[in-house]
């Protein structure tokens, strides 16, 4: 069943609207604008044609099949498109409409019916209250989006933010290799559990991020996740682990949060990754989605600035990762780099060589000798944003140098000027996972090893 939702072969837009300020006019045209190659039809009763295309009074009116129905139309409403999708014989709906269960009252009781009216008539229902669905196959969210990637990476969220303003970001800057994006909003009746699940079988989902402020069923989630897990990272983010917070998820989606120490040991039973807040599910599924996983914790530190090096030793060693000495070889294949009363240690110092050589030649040994040496597991490489640099992103050093060794490699990029720090961001984070903040990339990359060593472990 939830493959209709992905990839139905037609699909109904109640609520098509003609004004392309609304809602209704924004879906279809979006869904106009995917790949979708299906039966496309309007439900408007006011209107002959929406966007080019016949509409209909009803969807008990259209003449053929309907595999998913958009519902976008104010609540009070909605229970009768249901009833009418029943007698269609529609199986998969999203409703996109407000104020249900997150208001509480007489939209709690209008949701209870639609929720009535599913199980009757055997329909999964998405929603209410969310923006549906992100991907190139069809694209049923209300932010304008186009050219959505075929990539690696779903984000399932409690949260319209995801399936809107965040996968437009991300869709537009290209920063991340989407592949589908649900917003499941107040989750009458599909959750997490049947999309973690759905997705955990797909063979072009390689890496699942969440966000969810309650959890729909322990019992049945525990054991996905746990199965998922094992063979993909799942990124996962709490909302309302605070009174706080569980307040406002309440009046967000109308969700009881769940209770922090069971879901905390659901994390630690399941192999989830934890994540603080949305840049983590974002950046981390960057990192999980473009690296390998390595087989150990033992960095080396890569960097033009002393100081920087002896920061990020730190905070490398707070997050679990080890800063072994570089072997005899290494050294020997760097000597010819360094000044003879500077012999090369972990963290590697650039600047003699840099001077010497300039960046591009400087990385091609400095970068390439600690990722072959066998006593390395992967790299945090320090960039500035300033003009030496720019050579290294028209020669692609960096990810030539990555591709070969298959190892992961970290780029923390801390000072310089707007125009080079834009480049640096804009083209090698295509590419690379790239940070602004030492902390958020040593953190990503402790969760990439965590999760590699644990994989490895397993498999042997």
């Amino acid at each position: 069943m939830m493959e209709l939702f992905f990839k139905p072969k037609s699909v109904a837009v109640i609520g098509a609207s003609t004004n392309p300020k609304k809602d209704g006019n924004l879906i279809l045209q979006n869904i106009i604008d995917s790949d979708f190659s299906g039966d496309i039809y309007p439900i408007n009763p006011s209107a002959d044609e929406v966007l080019g295309l016949k509409a209909y009074p009803s969807v008990k009116d259209v003449p053929g099949n309907v595999d998913l129905a958009v519902i976008i139309i104010p609540a009070k409403f909605c229970v009768d498109a249901m009833r009418a999708c029943g007698e269609k014989g529609v199986k998969a709906v999203i409703i996109e409409a407000m104020g249900f269960a997150e208001v509480g009252g007489e939209g709690t009781k209008l949701q209870e019916q639609i929720v009535a009216i599913a199980k009757e008539k055997n329909i999964r229902v998405m929603g209410p209250n969310c923006t549906g669905i992100v991907s190139r196959d069809i694209t049923t969210t209300f932010f304008p989006m186009k050219d959505v990637p075929q990539g690696n990476v779903v984000l399932i969220g409690q949260s319209g933010l995801l399936a809107a303003a965040m996968s437009s970001d991300l869709v537009v800057n290209k920063s991340l290799s989407i592949n589908k994006v649900c917003s499941i909003g107040n989750k009458c009746d599909v959750n997490e559990n049947d999309l973690l699940d759905y997705f955990g079988d797909d063979p072009q989902t390689e890496v699942i991020s969440m966000y969810l402020e309650s959890i729909a069923d322990g019992s049945k989630f525990v054991p996905i996740a746990k199965r998922v897990a094992a063979k993909k990272p799942v990124i996962f983010l709490k909302g309302g682990r605070t009174e706080a917070g569980a307040r406002a998820a309440m009046s967000h989606t109308g969700s009881m949060a769940s209770d922090t120490k069971i879901v905390e040991a659901a994390i630690k039973q399941t192999g989830l990754i934890k994540a603080d807040d949305f840049t983590e599910i974002k950046d981390w599924a960057k990192v999980f989605s473009t690296q390998p996983l390595p087989k150990g914790n033992r960095v080396a530190i890569v960097t033009a600035a002393g100081s920087v090096g002896v920061v990020v030793s730190d905070i490398c060693a707070e997050h679990g990762l080890e800063m072994p000495k570089l072997s005899d070889v290494t050294i020997e294949r760097l000597k010819d780099v360094f000044p003879p009363n500077m012999p090369p240690s972990n963290p590697v110092d650039l600047w003699y060589s840099i001077e010497k050589l300039g960046l591009v030649k400087t990385l091609e040994s400095t970068l390439a000798a600690p990722l072959e040496d066998p006593g390395i597991d992967a790299a945090v490489l320090i960039l500035a944003g300033m003009k030496y640099t720019m050579p290294v992103l028209d020669d692609k050093t960096v990810q030539k140098i990555t591709a070969k060794y298959k190892k992961p490699v970290i780029i923390c990029m801390l000072v310089g000027y707007n125009e080079y720090k834009n480049r640096i961001m804009e083209e090698l984070g295509k590419d690379l996972p790239v940070f602004t903040s030492i902390l958020s990339g040593v953190k990503a990359l402790s969760k990439l090893c965590e999760y590699g060593i644990r994989r490895h472990k397993n498999a042997s």
